[in-house]
């Protein structure tokens, strides 16, 4: 294979990751990702270049240097060491890890002004960190009698990504469900309506709530 030395260590990284995954390895280690790079495609990039760039083009990895361009997050994380490749259908949208989206407020904003206004109603709000459980909620609310989990669709987000979000929520969602007494799908009131009502009901009869938020001052659930 013709090695162009001036390829950036990310790409060099992302055509490895690529051709083991089309030679039908799914999953492989971060040793057998940079074995192959330096192998056939960067004879001369040093292997620690090669090493530390695997932790900033990982999705789902927890570098504070990693990458914010999504064309350079190309990596998920599935266990310790161990990668495949980032798919949004599978691990959902890049903004659950990324912690913004494009557009004001960030998603820290959108959390917090969540977490505020279930914490007036009675409940304890933890924001979720679990980079390695892709089907985790964003917060879990708790009072003295239940526990909750809730998904959030980024109220700033293209219409696009909220409903590819939206389905991963709810496939998330009846996922977890048994760990929760109720779970709780937030978002805004044009994506909600897509849900036929049929489909609302037998969601709703197994435990999964859909709350509607909208931006006045801030952004607040209509509970």
């Amino acid at each position: 294979m013709e090695y162009d030395e001036r390829e950036p260590t990310w790409l060099i990284l992302k055509k490895a990751a690529e051709q083991l995954f089309k030679q039908g390895k799914i999953a492989f280690t971060r040793r057998e990702l940079i074995n192959y790079a330096k192998k056939y495609l960067a004879p001369d990039r040093p292997v620690s270049s090669l090493d530390f760039e695997v932790d900033l083009v990982t999705v789902n990895g927890s570098s504070k240097d990693k990458y914010r361009d999504p064309e350079k997050l190309f990596l998920f994380r599935i266990g310790r060491g161990k990668y495949t490749l980032y798919d949004p259908e599978l691990h959902g949208p890049i903004e659950k890890y990324l912690g913004v989206v494009t557009g004001i407020p960030t998603r820290k904003n959108v959390l917090e002004n969540v977490a505020e206004s279930l914490e007036k109603r009675g409940y304890h709000v933890q924001e979720v960190n679990q980079p390695g459980r892709a089907t985790a909620p964003d917060l879990i609310a708790t009072d003295s009698s239940e526990k909750v989990g809730i998904w959030i669709i980024d109220p700033a987000g293209d219409h696009r990504s909220q409903m590819r979000a939206l389905a991963y929520s709810i496939g998330s969602a009846l996922i977890e469900r048994k760990k929760y007494n109720w779970v709780m799908v937030i978002a805004p009131p044009d994506i909600l309506a897509h849900i036929p009502s049929d489909i609302r009901e037998v969601l709703e009869k197994h435990g999964i709530r859909f709350v509607i938020i909208e931006e006045e001052r801030r952004y607040t659930v209509k509970l």
